[in-house]
């Protein structure tokens, strides 16, 4: 009998311990009802310089929005701390978009499966301002016995507005010509006007494991249609195994090598950049990427050139097939847009000492301060002389330049030693990659204005890049 009591009251301790652990994150918000609906998990998510979709900050490194708002994107940021109450949102911090995860069954016509999620380059630091929405893993909690759900869009200036849905039947949504699926909630707004924003939560109260939490049990699957009588969701706890091994299996990913057989490290630092090609007579300057791609910039076709060439550092020459300039790409005597493109040549290039592709990082963490490899020939010294650079502040830039900067161009004072870099021109990186110091690519020179030069940071394109590279 003491045995018995003794294997129930470790089993208790064990579901306990249990009931805390299976959450997501944490430290995600504890549920405490006010007046403002304080909302620090709220994302906002923009492709370039468009606002698309809502989302919420559920990890450290993910935000959980609707699969619609990340198929065919290629620019993607996150923004955070940008929805409030009040019209002062003086907390705002952006990260880039490392990785865009669709849920492998999603289908875009019928919208099932809608759900996925952005992996972000950086760690999000937790704070007043911003914190994780609760994810509750434990099996036995679904939607289901959830009466009443809080949604949120927003008025000018990005001024939340709280949105009161009840949890209705499924034959509701089938009455009124709706067509609910399966792992899909429908709902009905309690009050109108309203507009919602797709991509974001449904959120309630829920008492777990002795605690009030804010736990989010839905993704508005059409702001549009969110306060019509009936509306459809993703039914989140549907999907919380997909969720967690999803943000398990890309938690720790290491840094992935966009062309493993490229060749940026060297010994005995001796450096030459044998990525480096040129275009029309050494106006614009290129990397080669893979063994058939050159990365350089969009701005060097705003006509039609053909044929094009590319020269080599020791003067071998490739046929250019293909030109794909980013679909986004915008020129203006005032500011230059996505301002990236990538070659395709004819024939693939030889493995040779002379000409070696340089490595591709696709999701490193941004750093404060870059390296410019600047060829040098003087009496004294003939080779490749490295320069640290610092980046500048966004605001500062674009003060100084006179126009605003997009969020995947940066700046730096331009040295003395910089004088003779052509756009498309790289700046990247020293990093331990797989045991060895590589030199990574990661932006290429856009423009220069007011002794500051403008870069296009690469990282911003990853998914349009290996697409590109991948589908040709």
């Amino acid at each position: 009998m003491m045995s018995a009591l003794l294997s129930l009251s470790l089993l208790a301790l064990v579901l306990s311990h249990n009931s805390f652990a299976q959450l997501l994150d944490e430290r995600c918000q504890k549920g405490i009802e006010s007046q403002n609906f304080n909302t620090p998990w709220m994302a906002s998510v923009y492709n370039g310089n468009e606002f698309i979709c809502a989302g919420t900050l559920v990890h450290k490194l993910f935000v959980l929005t609707a699969a619609t708002c990340i198929k065919e994107r290629s620019q993607l940021f996150v923004r955070l701390g940008e929805f409030c109450a009040t019209s002062q949102c003086n907390n705002i911090e952006q990260y880039g978009v490392a990785i865009a995860i669709q849920h492998r069954d999603f289908v875009p016509i019928e919208n099932t499966n809608d759900i996925g999620l952005l992996r972000l380059r950086g760690e999000v630091v937790y704070n007043a301002h911003i914190r994780p929405i609760c994810i509750i893993l434990d099996d036995v909690i679904t939607s289901a016995p959830i009466p009443k759900f809080i949604a949120f869009g927003e008025h000018e200036n990005h001024v939340q507005q709280t949105i009161f849905l009840t949890h209705r039947k499924s034959f509701e949504c089938y009455r009124n010509g709706k067509i609910l699926h399966n792992k899909q909630i429908c709902t009905g707004s309690v009050a109108t006007p309203c507009m919602g924003n797709t991509g974001g939560p449904l959120v309630a109260y829920f008492n777990y494991g002795g605690e009030k939490l804010t736990v989010q049990f839905g993704i508005v699957k059409n702001g549009s249609e969110l306060c019509n009588s009936e509306s459809i969701h993703t039914d989140v706890s549907a999907y919380k195994e997909w969720i967690y091994n999803t943000v398990r299996n890309y938690e720790t990913e290491g840094d992935r090598v966009l062309y493993e057989e490229c060749s940026s490290n060297w010994t005995a630092d001796v450096i030459v950049r044998l990525w480096e090609v040129s275009l029309f007579e050494n106006t614009f300057s290129g990397a080669l990427i893979t063994n058939q791609f050159v990365m350089t910039v969009a701005s060097a076709f705003l006509t039609a050139f053909t044929p094009i060439k590319v020269e080599t550092k020791y003067h071998e020459r490739f046929d250019v097939e293909s030109i794909y300039k980013h679909p986004q790409f915008k020129y203006s005597l005032e500011s230059i847009e996505n301002n990236i493109a990538l070659l395709k040549l004819t024939q693939k290039v030889p493995n040779s000492d002379l000409v070696k592709p340089i490595c591709i990082v696709l999701n490193p963490t941004t750093p404060r301060t870059l390296t410019a490899l600047v060829d040098v020939i003087t009496e004294d010294f003939m080779g490749v002389k490295k320069l640290t650079l610092s980046l500048i502040d966004h605001s500062i830039c674009a003060q100084k330049i006179g126009v605003p900067l997009e969020p995947s161009q940066f700046c730096v004072e331009k040295p003395l030693d910089l004088n003779n870099e052509n756009p498309g021109s790289i700046l990247g990186l020293f990093r331990n990659i797989s045991g060895i110091g590589r030199y990574l690519l990661f932006s290429i020179k856009n423009f220069e204005r007011a002794g500051l030069i403008v870069y296009t940071n690469i990282q911003s394109y990853g998914n349009w890049i290996v697409n590109t590279v991948n589908d040709d």
